[in-house]
């Protein structure tokens, strides 16, 4: 069994950070594990709070799991201040530099369906000056996007020219999610050398929180199930897809998609 290594926010509900990465581990017969940067006060219809982690506290967790652990790929999601961003760079920095720096996905964080997350000063701009770097891929949504590139994301074309400007900023591989073209669901896949349109029926639900997060916890779990980044994230896509599609009713806003699906079936 591999294992994998979530560096994300705690969403109390369940629906998407941390415990929705763990979910998406074990779903895809990973050993999970995580290390928080932050707690919330979330449900399915908004976040109400946010307190973060000392930051002392989660360069020492990622050095425990380390010490001690094989990782084979880790996935990082909320990081909501500069510091917590610099110490999650050093930390895995550290790791390269001994040869111990295994794939590393990054959903860079910045907005999510139940409101904006709350990132402090100029999180966003260490988050692309520090992480980005490390990062094997990076899966940013077509708002991310076009924030950090200045590049209005609302087509294909202008997806496609917004990835080789992400994939300028030090990353190997993007992974955008545009949403919503002509009533289908497209995402774009970029490494450098060639682009692949991955597109899925447009599913008519509200129950989609959460699956940024699970999207980009997949992709590191078949990256440590050791498939390549193109297969890695067409399967991520195909799971999210499903666990959208067959979603139960949990709350009363946006609710969680079906992290176990195929568990259930």
């Amino acid at each position: 069994m591999k294992n994998v290594l979530s560096i994300a926010g705690v969403d109390p509900s369940g629906g998407a950070g941390l415990i929705a990465d763990l979910k998406v581990f074990i779903a895809h017969q990973t050993y999970a594990m995580g290390v928080v940067t932050a707690t919330t006060a979330q449900n399915t219809q908004g976040i109400y709070g946010m307190d973060l982690v000392d930051t002392k506290i989660i360069a020492d967790g990622i050095k425990a799991i380390f010490d001690d652990i094989k990782v084979n790929a880790v996935k990082i999601g909320v990081v909501p201040s500069v510091d917590i961003i610099k110490t999650v760079a050093s930390s895995l920095q550290n790791l390269k530099d001994s040869g111990k720096l295994p794939a590393v996905v990054l959903d860079p964080v910045m907005a999510c369906k139940n409101g904006d997350i709350w990132l402090e000063g100029d999180s966003k701009k260490a988050i692309v000056e520090y992480l980005f770097p490390l990062a094997t891929i990076i899966t940013p949504n077509r708002f991310e996007a076009s924030e950090i590139t200045g590049i209005k994301v609302n087509c294909v074309d202008s997806a496609k020219n917004a990835a080789k400007e992400l994939l300028k900023l030090g990353t190997k591989a993007v992974f955008l999610k545009l949403g919503d073209i002509d009533g289908k669901s497209v995402d774009i896949f970029y490494d450098g050398d060639e682009f692949l349109e991955l597109t899925t029926k447009r599913l008519d639900t509200n129950s989609t929180h959460g699956s940024g997060c699970s999207l980009s916890s997949a992709i590191a779990a078949n990256l440590a199930n050791g498939l390549s980044l193109k297969d890695a994230v067409k399967n991520a896509q195909e799971y999210v897809f499903e666990a959208i599609k067959t979603a139960p009713l949990i709350g009363s806003g946006c609710n969680p998609v079906n992290h176990f699906y195929n568990f259930y079936n």
